[in-house]
């Protein structure tokens, strides 16, 4: 019985979240392409946990449950900081 309770209870906890999303970035180079990218995700209030990374080119963050972006505005925040996105997945 405890352990049902305890995994019921990880599993809401992982819920929060409603999805990782993966994007790959064209033109990256430098880490103030990082930074620029990471200032504009971070201004949007669906978005948390970012990490990018410049080896792979790719940006990865997590959309809020109830707030999720459209593609459309996933493409919008990174032309914002200046780059043009490549294949958008989500997990």
């Amino acid at each position: 019985m405890k352990i049902t309770l305890i995994i019921v209870g990880l599993m809401s906890a992982l819920s929060v979240w409603a999805s990782k999303v993966e994007v790959d970035i064209n033109g990256m180079t430098c880490a103030m392409c990082i930074e620029s990218i990471t200032k504009e995700l971070k201004a949007v209030d669906k978005v948390e946990n970012i990490t990018i990374s410049l080896d792979d080119k790719r940006a990865a963050f997590d959309e809020m449950k109830g707030k999720k972006m459209s593609d459309g505005e996933i493409r919008a925040v990174i032309k914002k900081a200046g780059y043009e996105i490549g294949k958008i997945r989500r997990h």
